[in-house]
């Protein structure tokens, strides 16, 4: 069985997502990486690890939001991040895929990337270590098993083993509501990695975000099917250092500024043409 009684997650990954900062910081994984020391304020008073360059935190696992196309990142995030940058002059620049629950924690620290950009949900906890921009889209969760299975609602899963990506509102919702004492949650880097482990029979189902849940089953994984979704009224944000409220109005400077030239909603309706884009409200 999982413990249930362990680190706070928040704490916990604080205290990893330091850790990993400083040693991207030391081995210069990415020519972007600075000292903070060299994180200069621009004559405007924005204060970036790069000058003239956006430097982006990102699982780069969660299509279509975030993937990897060959050894570049791909999808809507990417794009909206491309439009932001255009909008400010700025270049964006992608570090290697981060672990998801180390990526806060980074963007905290300031002394490896500017933004965090990785379907973010907002939540007061985290609010607590970062500052998030404009919420740029509504979410809820979703359950996700082989169709086989036969499950009809997420509250079957109470008492089996499941899965989620660490650190994700997914697993928020498992610890929060599958009560039973038999339930296990795995917990794994990337969402992907739980998908495979619930095909292979490890685990009986992934709870993650609906959106990333239909295009999984739609393309990928065609013998599981979303048991249920599960209304969570999420809204996904940009991270961004506390120590930075330039940065943080810059952005949502340009998310209003691709909105109102249209940009945004053209962007938003090529990876989600079902959905209606939304209205971008600080």
């Amino acid at each position: 069985m999982q413990t249930r009684t362990r680190v706070p997650r928040r704490l916990l990954a604080l205290i990893v997502g330091v850790i990993v900062a400083m040693s991207l910081a030391l081995t210069g994984c990415d020519s972007t990486s600075t000292s903070k020391e060299n994180t200069q304020p621009s004559d405007d008073g924005l204060k970036l690890i790069a000058p003239g360059i956006l430097t982006i935190g990102s699982d780069c696992d969660y299509p279509p939001f975030i993937e990897l196309a060959g050894d570049q990142p791909a999808g809507f995030e990417l794009e909206m991040m491309q439009a932001i940058g255009e909008h400010l002059g700025l270049e964006i620049e992608y570090l290697p895929p981060q672990n998801f629950d180390t990526i806060l924690a980074s963007v905290a620290s300031g002394v490896v990337m500017d933004l965090g950009v990785s379907s973010f949900t907002i939540t007061n906890e985290r609010k607590e270590l970062i500052d998030f921009c404009t919420p740029y889209f509504d979410s809820n969760q979703a359950v996700v098993a082989l169709k086989s299975k036969g499950y009809a609602s997420a509250l079957d899963l109470d008492g089996k083993v499941v899965g989620a990506q660490s650190g994700t509102t997914g697993a928020d919702w498992v610890n929060e509501n599958l009560r039973d004492p038999g339930t296990t949650l795995k917990e794994y880097n990337q969402t992907s990695e739980a998908l495979a482990a619930m095909m292979a029979g490890d685990i009986e189902a992934v709870f993650f975000d609906e959106p990333v849940a239909a295009e999984q089953v739609a393309t990928t994984y065609t013998d599981a099917e979303i048991v249920e979704s599960i209304a969570t009224g999420e809204q996904y944000g940009i991270a961004v250092s506390k120590d930075n409220p330039t940065l943080k109005d810059k952005i949502n400077e340009a998310l209003r500024a691709i909105k109102s030239n249209g940009s945004f909603d053209r962007i938003f309706t090529k990876y989600f043409p079902d959905l209606d884009p939304p209205t971008l409200t600080p």
